[in-house]
Order: C-alpha cells, then sequence, then structure tokens
C-alpha cells in the first residue's frame, strides 16, 4: 500500500509544479500590470477640460494676462489690403490709313477677404483725324459669398465723347457676379439698369492657357445683350455686341507681361443693321500689342 502511495505522489506533484510553471510565465509583470490600470485606454477617464495641476481660475487668469515676450507674434488675417491689375493696355491697330485705337481695362479693390469695394474702369480712344474716347467705370460693392466667388453691386458711369458730337453721359445701376469656374475660366457677368430704365447685361469670359512658365494664351469673348432697343446707344434689342480675342503675353515676373494678339468685335442682329443704317462698319478685326501689369 505505501508502495502505491509513492507511485501516485510522484507525478502528482510534477505535474503541479511544471503547471505553476507554465502560469507564472504566461502572466504579465507587475509593472506592466500597474501601467496597463493606468492606461486611457482602460474605462477609468480622465477630465481633459482643464490643465493639469491648474483650477479654473488659474486658466482664466492666465488668459487674461498678456503674452510672455517670447511668444510669436499673432497671424495678421484681417488685414485691409489693395490690389490693381490692368489687364489691358494695348494699341489696337484697324488697318492702313485707319485711325488706331487706344484701348485699356482693369481690375481694382481694396478691402479685406470678405467686403470690397471693387473698381473696374475700361474705355478706348483715338487721337488720329477724328478724336474720340469713351468709357465706363463700375463702382461696385463686393461681398465673398463663396470661395473664389463674390456678388458685387453698386453703379456704373459711362461717357462718350467725340469731335463730331456732343458728350454724352450715363448713370446705371450694376448687379454682379465675378468668379473662377471650374476648369479655371474666370467669368464676369454684369447686369444694368440705366437712369432712363434700359436693361442690358454683359458676359465676360477668359482663360490662362500655360504654354511654359512664362508663356500664356489667353483666350477671351465678350457678350452684350440689351432687352429693348436703346436708342442713344445704337443698340437693338437681343444680342447686340460680340468680341472676341485672343492674347499671348510673357510674363517676366507674374505682374510684368508685355503681349501682342488680334481682336474682333463686331455688333450683331439689329445692332448690326442700325449701325450699317449710320454710315458704320458693323464689325472691325484688329492687330494689338500691349502690356498687363498688376500692382500688390
Amino acid at each position: 500500500m505505501q508502495k502505491v502511495r509513492s507511485a501516485l505522489v510522484g507525478p502528482l506533484m510534477l505535474s503541479v509544479v511544471v503547471s505553476g510553471t507554465a502560469l507564472a510565465q504566461s502572466a504579465p509583470p507587475a509593472a506592466d500590470r500597474a501601467n496597463a490600470a493606468a492606461s486611457p485606454h482602460t474605462e477609468q477617464e480622465v477630465d481633459p477640460s482643464l490643465p493639469q495641476g491648474m483650477t479654473l481660475d488659474q486658466v482664466l487668469t492666465r488668459a487674461a494676462a498678456p503674452p510672455p515676450k517670447n511668444f510669436p507674434d499673432a497671424i495678421m488675417d484681417d488685414r485691409l489690403l489693395a490690389f490693381l491689375l490692368w489687364d489691358r493696355l494695348e494699341y489696337r491697330a484697324f488697318g492702313k490709313g485707319d485711325p488706331g485705337l487706344l484701348g485699356w481695362e482693369a481690375n481694382a479693390w481694396v478691402g479685406k477677404d470678405f467686403n470690397r469695394l471693387v473698381l473696374k474702369p475700361e474705355g478706348q480712344a483715338t487721337f488720329e483725324k477724328t478724336r474720340s474716347f469713351e468709357t465706363d467705370t463700375d463702382v461696385l460693392y463686393g461681398r465673398l459669398i463663396a470661395p473664389f466667388w463674390s456678388v458685387q453691386a453698386g453703379g456704373q458711369y459711362a461717357n462718350k465723347w467725340s469731335k463730331d458730337e456732343r458728350y454724352t453721359d450715363r448713370w446705371s445701376g450694376a448687379i454682379a457676379l465675378q468668379g473662377l469656374a471650374p476648369g479655371k475660366f474666370e467669368v464676369d457677368v454684369t447686369a444694368y439698369v440705366s437712369q432712363k430704365g434700359d436693361v442690358t447685361s454683359k458676359l465676360e469670359l477668359e482663360y490662362d492657357w500655360r504654354i511654359t512658365q512664362r508663356l500664356v494664351a489667353q483666350p477671351r469673348t465678350e457678350f452684350t445683350v440689351a432687352l429693348q432697343d436703346v436708342p442713344d446707344r445704337n443698340m437693338g434689342a437681343g444680342l447686340a455686341n460680340v468680341v472676341g480675342g485672343l492674347r499671348f503675353r510673357y510674363e517676366f515676373k507674374r505682374e510684368f507681361a508685355p503681349y501682342f494678339g488680334v481682336r474682333y468685335q463686331a455688333r450683331v442682329f439689329q445692332s448690326a443693321d442700325r449701325a450699317r443704317a449710320a454710315g458704320e462698319e458693323p464689325a472691325r478685326f484688329f492687330i494689338v500689342a500691349g502690356l498687363r501689369f498688376a500692382l500688390l
């Protein structure tokens, strides 16, 4: 009997020792268990509303105090800015023996990111033979309504003078939408109501095609529509004027670029008939050369 008991106790003791050794090897160390208990991924949560070791009064006092001397300056993201882009200042040659034209168009603004005062002067003049000039100047308040898009409202002052005709001018109310359409097409559409109640609108589209980093081709088109006949401007109802052009500019700098190109302008439909009746050519083709520059 004693021999049987000894035979059973030996293997049993060996099994217990082996099992205990396996459990000891699989259990994590005490330091790891302590770190796991303090881990933020456990069910225990820490209140992040206040910095550690500070009371609410201490936080408010520090927030009201001036920044330290070595603290970096704040970013000036609400500055008053100004910009001028003289998009076209050009000489327009029509043909041999015909007077050339000096043409210009600019876009300027002053303001901040969301609210701006916008100025859009445009015109042309000739100083040979029959001297004449005509200008349109839009003065608008602009409000940013979406990335790259602003709505504008204000007025336009237009005048016209020639050696054979008297000086005339016109005031109009204006509302416009200007921005950058998908595909990087620049869009500017404006509706006008003159002091006599005449309603007209103008759509301008242009695109910058970069042939190289400095050489840029810029196709451009413009359409003018009248809601009714406008005898003072020799315009018929409907689509009245169409302007198209292609200019190649070389940017010595982004802010300075001479260019050359072509320009076509025509009166169409009823406006073309009115031009012929007045002894004027309804369409003209120009070779142009000029300068584009910006002031920041």
